[in-house]
């Protein structure tokens, strides 16, 4: 056990300083009370961490932090943000949700993945808009369904429509117009 330098040093314009050191382990422990702050700093050869309590504030600054409780509950009755310079991940064994009251905006610089192991389901109580240079659409082994009240395909240059076999059913009437030429081919062609 290293032999520790203790030192309490009471001034009344600087307040109590508590200092303990370490010599041979290169660290100094120090509590400050200046009548406005508490500081704890704990200074080594490699890093410092320090607390400083104010009336209205916390300042909490290590090269490493780390919390662990079995419930931990944050609530802030104005703004929060939280900021990372580098990787930040969020992870939950069991559920996990994002719930907003007001409008939810996400974005990426680069890439971004959304993907499920199972069902994804994409809702909206009024307009949905999907919008992107290149949109694909694809099913690996199901149907793709589109169904609404009104359906409308449009192509600023041309649309294709391609298949083993292509069925256009119509229930009420079906009209085929083209302003330019119209042709129908097949190996045979049935009509009637």
């Amino acid at each position: 056990m290293p032999k520790l330098i203790c030192i309490i040093d009471m001034d009344k314009e600087k307040g109590l300083i508590l200092t303990t050191e370490d010599k041979d382990g290169k660290i100094l422990q120090t509590v400050r009370m200046d009548g406005e702050a508490i500081t704890l700093e704990v200074k080594g050869d490699s890093a410092t961490s320090t607390v400083v309590q104010k009336q209205d504030s916390v300042t909490v600054t290590c090269k490493s932090f780390v919390l662990k409780a079995e419930t931990i509950e944050v609530t802030s009755t104005k703004a929060s943000s939280w900021k990372s310079d580098d990787t930040l991940a969020l992870e939950s064994a069991k559920a996990f949700s994002v719930t907003t009251k007001d409008e939810l905006t996400q974005k990426a610089s680069k890439d971004a993945t959304f993907s499920s192991d199972k069902a994804v389901t994409l809702k909206a109580a009024k307009k949905f808009s999907v919008e992107g240079d290149d949109v694909q659409v694809e099913a690996k082994s199901g149907a793709v369904a589109l169904k609404a009240p009104s359906i409308k395909a449009e192509g600023q240059k041309d649309v294709a429509m391609e298949g083993a076999q292509v069925t256009v059913t119509a229930k009420a009437k079906l009209g085929l117009k083209a302003d330019g030429v119209a042709e129908l081919k097949g190996g045979m062609v049935n009509v009637g």
